[in-house]
C-alpha cells in the first residue's frame, strides 16, 4: 500500500508519513507471477518487501520504490530475511479483531485458530457462514468501517485512503469468496487477517538485496523521469485509491510510457468493479481484501 499526502501542481503526490505503515504485504504475488514474462525488469511499490523478495527469487530484475524511507528500509530488511515488525495496518486490524473477540465467543483465539487449520474449502465456508460471520461481526464492522467509523478515520489519517462505501459488507463477502477458493490451512493471508499471526511454517524467500534497485522517491516523479521502455512491467498495489483524477491520469500516462510495449501494469483497488477480468483476478488473490486487480497492457 502506498499513501498520498501533499498536493503538487494540482495532483496528489506520494508523500507518506515517515513511519512503518505495514509489516506484512497484503498483496498475493501469485498474481504478478502469472502476468510477468520470465526475467522481467519490474518496478514494484516497496511495501513490506514480501512481493519484492518473491519476484526477485523467481528470477525477475526488481526495482523497489517508496517515498517513505522507514518503510523502504524495512522492506530491504524483510527481503533479506529480517523478522516481521507490525505497522499501522496490523495495529488497526488487531484493534478490530479485539473488539470482535470481546463481543463474540465464536471469535476467541482458540476457535479462530482451530478454524484456520481447516484444509477443506467447503467445510471452511460452512463454518464461516454458521459461526464467524455473525451479527456481532456485521455490527462492529458496520460501526468501525462506516463513514464516521473509527477505523475509517484511522485509515484516512495514516494512509490517505478513504474506505469505499459499504466496505464492511464487501469485506465479509470477500472473505467468504476466498474461503471457497483457498482453504485457510494453506492461506497465510487468512491467518494474518483473522488471527493476526503468520501461517505456521510460512517462510519468505531470502534474497540478496544488492540485486534489487532501491529508489527513495515519489512514484509519479520517478515514472515521469524514466526513459521509455525502462521496465517490462509495473506493479502499483492500490496507489489509485483515494487519488485525485488528475494524478491518476498523469500516473497512467507516465506508467504506459515507462513500460515496454505489451508489458503489464498491475493495479489493485479496494473498490468493487464491473470489469469481469479485474474481478476474477481479485478472486484469485488470497489476501481477501481486493475488489479489483486491473492489468493494463
Amino acid at each position: 500500500m502506498l499513501t498520498r499526502g501533499s498536493r503538487r501542481k494540482g495532483r496528489s503526490s506520494a508523500n507518506p508519513r515517515q513511519r512503518l505503515l505495514h509489516g506484512w504485504d497484503w498483496a498475493d504475488p501469485r498474481i504478478e507471477l502469472e502476468e510477468l514474462a520470465p526475467a522481467s525488469r519490474v518496478l514494484v511499490t516497496a511495501g513490506a518487501g514480501e512481493v519484492i523478495a518473491t519476484l526477485a527469487d523467481a528470477g525477475h530484475h526488481v526495482t523497489a520504490i517508496g517515498a517513505n524511507r522507514e518503510q523502504l528500509d524495512y522492506a530491504r530488511r524483510r527481503a533479506a530475511g529480517g523478522p516481521f515488525e507490525p505497522g499501522a495496518a496490523e495495529r488497526l486490524f488487531e484493534l478490530g479483531r479485539g473488539m470482535v473477540r470481546a463481543a463474540s465467543p465464536a471469535w476467541s483465539r482458540r476457535r479462530v485458530r482451530q478454524f484456520l487449520q481447516e484444509d477443506d474449502p467447503m467445510r471452511a465456508t460452512a463454518v464461516w457462514k454458521e459461526q464467524l460471520d455473525n451479527r456481532t461481526l456485521a455490527s462492529i464492522l458496520r460501526t468501525m468501517l462506516g463513514p464516521a467509523g473509527m477505523l475509517s478515520a484511522l485509515v484516512l489519517r495514516d494512509f490517505s485512503t478513504p474506505i469505499p462505501p459499504h466496505f464492511d459488507e464487501a469485506i465479509r463477502g470477500r472473505i467468504a469468496r476466498a474461503l471457497r477458493k483457498h482453504a485457510p490451512a494453506g492461506n497465510p493471508y487468512a491467518w494474518r487477517l483473522l488471527l493476526g499471526e503468520d501461517l505456521p511454517g510460512h517462510r519468505l524467500p531470502r534474497v540478496d538485496t544488492a540485486s534489487i534497485a532501491w529508489i527513495d522517491a515519489p512514484l509519479l516523479d520517478h515514472l515521469e523521469r524514466a526513459d521509455p521502455g525502462t521496465y517490462d512491467a509495473i506493479s502499483l498495489s492500490n496507489v489509485v485509491d483515494g487519488a485525485d483524477e488528475r494524478w491518476v491520469r498523469d500516473l497512467r500516462k507516465a506508467a504506459i510510457r515507462a513500460v515496454a510495449p505489451g508489458g503489464p501494469i498491475i493495479a489493485r483497488s479496494f473498490a468493487t468493479t464491473m470489469d469481469d477480468d479485474a474481478a476474477k483476478r481479485a478472486r484469485r488473490d488470497r489476501a481477501m481484501l481486493w475488489g479489483s486487480i486491473v492489468v493494463i497492457r
